[in-house]
């Protein structure tokens, strides 16, 4: 599976991830072909350090707990050297919000386990087009709002599942239907066998109950197509 931005979604072969968001300038998206327990290279103890030095710092209470560091350990080794580059330091709360949905997706009652986040307000270029026409993703009255205001709400849904081919395509489609426009899409499979994929996303105006219950209802159906 490849890296999506802008709405675009590309199929592969392995995981990949888009440059770490911390990264100043635009970069290229780069690929990787499997899963190689990140932790282990690429200075994968080091950030591991600077997560758990940044929770410390922040006072998160779960940084406190005695075995969470083993835990922070655990997590960076089950990703490939993509993830870690991925990582923004800065946002080190991201990385127990991965946790959490990862070790829910270990229920298959909870399949695909999901967490949605409010990340900002971004301005609309009123002289250009949706992103939307442009990727390929029907224009409906869900895009309405990013037409008739100026601004749009941007939000971040995390998924986990059991890995498995056209599964991107999968996931992507459910926000699709529900009238979500994906920004970018960074997607890692771990060495056990499970699928971390992170969507940026805009087109849901109101609250952020409410797009949650959407990606529930979404999700649901998904589980049921891929039960039959």
């Amino acid at each position: 599976m490849a890296e999506a931005e802008g709405g675009g979604v590309e199929e592969g072969v392995g995981e990949s991830s888009s440059p770490p968001r911390g990264a100043a300038g635009p970069a290229a998206p780069t690929a990787s072909g499997g899963s190689d327990g990140g932790a282990a290279g690429l200075g994968g103890y080091s950030i591991c350090d600077q997560v758990f030095d940044r929770l410390v710092a922040e006072g998160n209470e779960e940084a406190t707990a005695p075995d969470f560091r083993a835990q922070l350990e655990h997590h960076f080794s089950r990703l490939p050297t993509s993830y870690l580059l991925d990582i923004n330091v800065e946002k080190a709360t991201d990385v127990l919000v991965h946790q959490k949905v990862l070790a829910e997706a270990k229920d298959p009652e909870k399949r695909p386990a999901f967490r949605v986040h409010f990340v900002k307000i971004d301005e609309v270029d009123p002289t250009s087009d949706s992103d939307a026409s442009e990727d390929g993703i029907d224009d409906g009255d869900e895009f309405s709002v990013r037409q008739d205001t100026p601004y749009t709400h941007i939000h971040e849904i995390v998924f986990s599942t059991v890995d498995k081919p056209k599964l991107l395509s999968q996931l992507s489609a459910l926000l699709s239907d529900i009238g979500l426009n994906i920004r970018e899409a960074h997607v890692f499979s771990t060495v056990d066998g499970y699928s971390l994929d992170v969507f940026v996303v805009d087109g849901w105006p109101v609250e952020e109950c409410h797009l949650h219950m959407a990606v529930a209802l979404g999700s649901q159906y998904y589980t049921e197509i891929n039960a039959q």
